[in-house]
């Protein structure tokens, strides 16, 4: 598998692809929009790793997003737009980004700028979220509490599915060298995968069953890589309707766990 390697001072080429006036966040906490999913074609790249660790670490996303059904971008041609960066200090390549291009941290909430910048631990993701319609139309962020988005659309009232979904249209998934020492490419690559293809949502389910979500827990025992648990959830969430709100979607997803149910 060959892959475009990325310029350290490139990383953050996919999180300027798209213009943050487009961009808008929900809190993790919300459980009446829908979850964050990726819907364009995915084009992942690696920094920080030699070159054949990240051939397999991009050879192994893919894998991963082909058997959820994930549209892939061609490998020669296309730009980044999951990012796995194994860097020391990914605070201070965020300081400098913001320096540069403060209006793209302006996009993420309070709780999110804590967990991104201030948060502990060897790992932390950033995923670009855009607003759009059930059938992909663009939603303007909102810019005051005085000035709502529109958008003309046309569907049947429902107390279910919601007017809109969310894109992640980029994620960068941090490593700390040193967390990943001693870690197989397939454990890093499907913990990107993960992290990546779902934001925080994982997280969200609150369930006992081992996860690639604890890959860098303290005194935890390692996932060799994505587990049963994690599958369900990543097939539940590709494979329900992109405008289900988060609440139906984690409850459909835990009780598949629970029940060892095989998703579609």
């Amino acid at each position: 598998m060959s892959c475009r390697l990325i310029a350290p001072f490139l990383v953050a080429a996919a999180m300027l692809a798209s213009g943050p006036s487009a961009a808008q966040v929900f809190g993790g906490a919300d459980r009446d929009v829908p979850l964050a999913r990726f819907q364009d074609a995915l084009c992942p790249g690696v920094v920080g790793v030699q070159v054949a660790q990240a051939q397999d670490i991009v050879g192994l996303i893919r894998e991963n997003a082909a058997m959820l059904g994930l549209r892939l971008a061609d490998s020669q041609t296309c730009d980044p737009n999951l990012i796995v960066a194994v860097i020391a200090d990914p605070v201070a390549y965020l300081d400098g980004l913001m320096k540069r291009r403060p209006d793209l941290l302006q996009e993420l909430d309070g709780r999110q700028r804590e967990r991104l910048l201030k948060g502990s631990g060897p790992a932390r993701t950033w995923a670009r979220i855009v607003v759009r319609t059930r059938d992909g139309m663009m939603v303007a962020r909102r810019e005051n509490l005085d000035e709502l988005p529109e958008t003309t659309v046309q569907m049947a009232h429902s107390k279910i599915y919601k007017a809109t979904r969310r894109d992640i249209i980029s994620a960068m998934v941090f490593v700390d060298p040193a967390a990943a020492h001693g870690l197989s490419v397939a454990q890093i690559a499907d913990y990107a995968t993960m992290r990546a293809l779902s934001d925080d949502a994982g997280d969200q389910l609150h369930s006992p069953r081992p996860t690639i979500l604890g890959l860098f827990d303290a005194g935890a025992d390692k996932p060799a890589g994505l587990t049963d648990s994690d599958w369900t959830f990543l097939r539940t969430l590709y494979s329900t309707p992109a405008n289900d709100p988060a609440a139906i979607t984690l409850a459909m997803a835990s009780d598949r766990i629970a029940r060892g149910k095989p998703t579609p």
